[in-house]
């Protein structure tokens, strides 16, 4: 076995004004500061939410005394991944426990990540989409739990249903320490049914509730 790095896939979407973010979340703004001509040199002003793009929840997110996403173990961030295809699911319906265990028994090993693909990267720019995407139900987050895995990985903005009253799904992984990967592109659906190396470099923010983050897929040879 060995990692095909030279074939490394980035998993992130690119930040920009006008893109796709959670609704009620701060819209993100990049705007010139200085450029070349009048100050010699290009510098751009960032304003954006933590959880804006391709990012990482901490535990903070939702646990009161949760770690921050700057003191999640760097070995906790690059780990073998599982990509489950879910795409079959109904858009805006709940992936169960059920759906979970006839698609990653024996295929997922303790403290692997699992990343959960819906399909729903390919509507990525839809805005309509934005309150209305397949999400994991709290037993589908439960039998994740049982599978000890380390991380959790989704295909658009969120792994809870929308204005769920309770957020489960977060509650559940975040509180046994599994942090969460939310809004990976659509490349991701090459990696459907196999075994990828993943690396996730969230922005070290202090005490940081979640934070964007570069995702890449490395593919794993078994020669």
């Amino acid at each position: 076995m060995r990692y095909i790095f030279e074939k490394a896939v980035d998993l992130t979407h690119e930040l920009h004004n006008g893109m796709p973010i959670y609704p009620g979340d701060p819209p993100p703004s990049f705007v010139s500061y200085a450029t070349l001509e009048k100050s010699g040199v290009n510098l751009t002003k960032l304003t954006l939410g933590s959880h804006t793009g391709t990012h990482i929840d901490a535990p903070r997110h939702f646990i009161p005394d949760g770690i921050g996403v700057d003191q999640i173990s760097p070995n906790k961030l690059i780990g073998e991944a599982y990509v489950a295809d879910m795409s079959s699911k109904p858009i805006g319906s709940g992936i169960t426990g059920q759906d979970l265990r006839r698609t990653l028994e024996a295929k997922v090993a303790e403290d692997d990540i699992v990343v959960v693909y819906t399909g729903c990267s390919e509507h990525w720019g839809n805005d309509s989409m934005n309150s209305n995407y397949t999400y994991l139900t709290g037993d589908a987050a439960s039998y994740l739990v049982s599978k000890k895995v380390r991380a959790v990985g989704i295909d658009f903005l969120s792994v809870e249903k929308f204005q769920a009253p309770t957020p489960i799904a977060h509650k559940t992984l975040l509180g046994e320490g599994i942090f969460i990967i939310e809004s990976l592109n659509s490349a991701t659906k090459q990696f459907v049914g196999k075994r990828v190396l993943m690396i996730c470099l969230p922005i070290k923010l202090r005490n940081g509730d979640g934070a964007p983050s570069r995702i890449i897929s490395v593919p794993i040879s078994e020669d």
